[in-house]
């Protein structure tokens, strides 16, 4: 195990699994919300770990959270010329402690379930399904919905060790929506 002043962090073992879980849970959400290739490929985040993580990107127990940046291309300067970038900020430290507290969850299916939830808020947020800024009780639906979607997508995947982690994520007490923040 690694430390640093975020934490706990994911050895380089553990991203190469993660390396195997963002396919998966990217190719999962497009076939859900029927997106093509080129539609996918429009959509503008990326995924980080608690070592590339700026100080306001670290939170708390979640898991993860997502975050909307509004970039510039270098030689334009109008707000006409402005995008939307959005960044999934995955917290080492508290899904590694997860995983040692429920020995019963491995961290490639938790990985993938985590990364198909943050996936649902990227797309909704992207195709304006839902606004990122949001009202408290309005985010606390959205996080509904999105565990709701989840859900479903994820009960489609065929990834060993999934079952467990449904169950965790749907089971009473198990893991509630504020374990995922946008």
């Amino acid at each position: 195990m690694h430390f640093s002043e975020h934490g706990e962090l994911f050895s380089i073992d553990m991203l190469e699994i993660l390396d195997l879980a963002l396919p998966v849970a990217e190719e999962s959400v497009a076939g859900f919300y029927k997106m093509s290739t080129s539609r996918w490929g429009r959509l503008r985040y990326d995924v980080r770990t608690a070592v590339d993580l700026l100080p306001h990107e670290q939170v708390g127990n979640a898991y993860a959270q997502v975050l909307r940046y509004v970039g510039m291309p270098w030689q334009r300067s109008t707000s006409a010329a402005a995008f939307t970038v959005y960044r999934i900020c995955l917290q080492d430290s508290p899904i590694l402690d997860r995983l040692r507290k429920s020995p019963f969850l491995e961290l490639l299916p938790f990985l993938v379930y985590v990364l198909v939830h943050e996936l649902v808020h990227v797309v909704r947020f992207s195709t304006h399904l839902q606004l990122f800024e949001a009202l408290p009780e309005k985010r606390l639906q959205e996080e509904r919905r999105v565990q709701e979607i989840t859900g479903m997508i994820v009960g489609e995947i065929s990834v060993p060790g999934l079952a467990p982690v449904c169950s965790f994520f749907s089971g009473p007490g198990g893991a509630s929506v504020d374990l995922f923040e946008f």
